[in-house]
């Protein structure tokens, strides 16, 4: 197996962290996740991964809780193109969304 890590910088303060594992030419593994920077602290705000033995997106919250939900995509290389995809056309309205979710 053969496992490859990749960060993308979005912005100074937004990144996107791709993590796959390859069997034989296949995805059998991912984690792709967007996080932003707050208070000189990388904070989880959306992640799909495959750690439940399926493809899901859990929608993070400040207070630590997490919102988990089933994507429907049985193929994994497909659910890693369309997690990459996701996150790379909506990571400003999930940065929204989160940042709407902190009490102050």
């Amino acid at each position: 197996m053969t496992k490859k890590t990749y960060i993308f910088m979005l912005s100074d303060k937004d990144k996107k962290r791709h993590e796959h594992l390859i069997d034989k030419g296949r995805v059998v593994g991912f984690v792709v996740q967007y996080e932003i920077l707050l208070e000189d602290k990388w904070m989880p705000v959306v992640r799909y991964d495959t750690a439940h033995g399926y493809a899901h997106k859990d929608l993070m919250n400040p207070d630590g809780s997490k919102e988990k939900i089933f994507i429907g995509v049985a193929d994994l290389n497909e659910a890693l193109t369309m997690a990459d995809k996701d996150i790379n056309e909506n990571w400003e309205r999930y940065k929204e969304r989160y940042l709407r979710r902190i009490k102050k």
